[in-house]
């Protein structure tokens, strides 16, 4: 036998082995049947309704409460009130909740036709909204009611209130420093909330900085609508503050009792003796004022042609540059109020690959005043690096001017 005879004769009998099988099932055997596995239905839980009746009737008497502006931090509560104006018992179960909700007692978790509970809202927000909800589900055997919906709505402000207040922190600014005279700014802190805060301490990051408070008046609580609060008056001594702009801090200390979670037994104090005693360790409210100024003094800075450079905050903006070619901003800078030669005592340059140069320029002629001309470069080939606004590139220099004994000069770039 060839080989094409044994094929033929192989398809041959594949063909009759399938006309077999199909001719040996049913029409309803077609498609395979598999197997459902069953899955667990979510009223499983929830009372369960009559197919027939008679029926409860859940009401709620203003489903929505309306509470008007709270504190962050501060917990507020709402009782709902849950009647039955149906024939049998209400039955009533605790679903999903975006807050602490309770139900009032009762037997059963049953309600009698003509009776009521309460269900109480408790609420904490956690940050301010202008808008601020809660919502409660509760489950019933009521038909027509079968998810019950109670939702607590208002504001929710800071506790504490600051002029110059913004989303993203508090910011006072002073006036320049062009000379030896100490500048101030005056702010205020306040609440409508509490009848009273003591205001402990403000404290300063720089030396060159002091601060002093005191209670608001009368007039001056009206004027912002608060309860209580104090004003604060910061002053930026020139003597002590180095020549350029400054971002600095102040860490204003309450006695307002900081939110906390409840204590673990790593924060107890143990005292030894007779009965154990817990001593719970609480800390108070701070915050935080970001102060920026400008100390311009007997130096001022001008940039040449593309050079970015801030006059008011001392900052040279370099922008985005090649790494690998780097790159060099020359600025002119005139120095007043002494006749010699204006010299670099010491310098702290970060990060310590950058470049700095200054000369006198001896072609410049007056008076009153010298000129310099100042270089900063990144060097060619140096790492990739950021400096942006919250990590800037320093220079600063110590010099011999009796009116300008520290110069810090800051660069913000990107090199890639």
């Amino acid at each position: 036998m060839n080989l094409r005879s044994i094929l033929t004769t192989i398809l041959v009998l594949v063909v009759a082995l399938i006309g077999t099988v199909w001719l040996g099932r049913g029409n309803g055997d077609i498609e395979s049947v598999q197997p459902k596995i069953p899955t667990k239905s979510t009223d499983d839980d929830r009372p369960k309704i009559s197919p027939t009746g008679p029926y409860p009737k859940a009401v709620a008497e203003k489903p929505l409460y309306e509470f008007g502006e709270m504190a962050v931090g501060q917990t507020l509560s709402h009782k709902f009130i849950l009647k039955n104006e149906g024939e049998v018992p209400l039955e009533v179960k605790k679903g999903a909740t975006t807050c602490k909700c309770t139900l009032s007692e009762m037997k059963d978790n049953t309600v009698a036709p003509g009776k009521s509970i309460e269900i109480e809202l408790t609420w904490t927000p956690k940050s301010a909204q202008e808008i601020f909800g809660q919502t409660a589900t509760v489950y019933t055997n009521d038909p027509k009611n079968q998810e019950l919906k109670l939702q607590i709505r208002g504001t929710a402000n800071r506790l504490i209130t600051f002029s110059g207040d913004s989303e993203d922190g508090v910011y006072w600014s002073l006036p320049v420093m062009s000379n030896s005279t100490p500048v101030s700014h005056t702010g205020m802190i306040h609440t409508k909330y509490l009848d009273e805060f003591k205001l402990l301490e403000v404290v300063a990051s720089k030396p060159g900085l002091t601060s002093s408070f005191k209670s608001l008046t009368p007039e001056e609580l009206k004027t912002v609508n608060a309860k209580s609060g104090y004003s604060i008056k910061i002053t930026a001594d020139p003597e002590k503050i180095p020549l350029g702009g400054f971002n600095e801090r102040l860490i204003v200390k309450t006695d307002i009792p900081d939110a906390q979670e409840p204590h673990s037994e790593a924060d107890h104090k143990h005292t030894e003796g007779d009965g154990h005693k817990h001593e719970h360790k609480r800390e108070n409210r701070e915050f935080v004022i970001q102060v920026s100024g400008n100390h311009t003094g007997p130096i001022r800075i001008v940039p040449t042609f593309g050079a970015h450079w801030d006059p008011v905050s001392m900052v040279l903006r370099l922008g985005q540059i090649s790494a690998k070619e780097g790159k060099e901003v020359t600025l002119s800078m005139f120095v007043e109020g002494m006749e010699q030669p204006l010299k670099i005592v010491n310098q702290e340059i970060k990060p310590d690959y950058l470049k700095f140069e200054i000369k006198k320029d001896d072609q410049f002629k007056s008076t009153n005043k010298q000129r310099y001309v100042i270089k900063f470069s990144v060097p060619a080939g140096s790492r990739p690096a950021s400096f942006d606004h919250n990590n800037q590139a320093r220079v600063k220099l110590q010099t011999n001017h009796p009116n300008a004994k520290e110069i810090e000069l800051r660069i913000q770039f990107v090199a890639l």
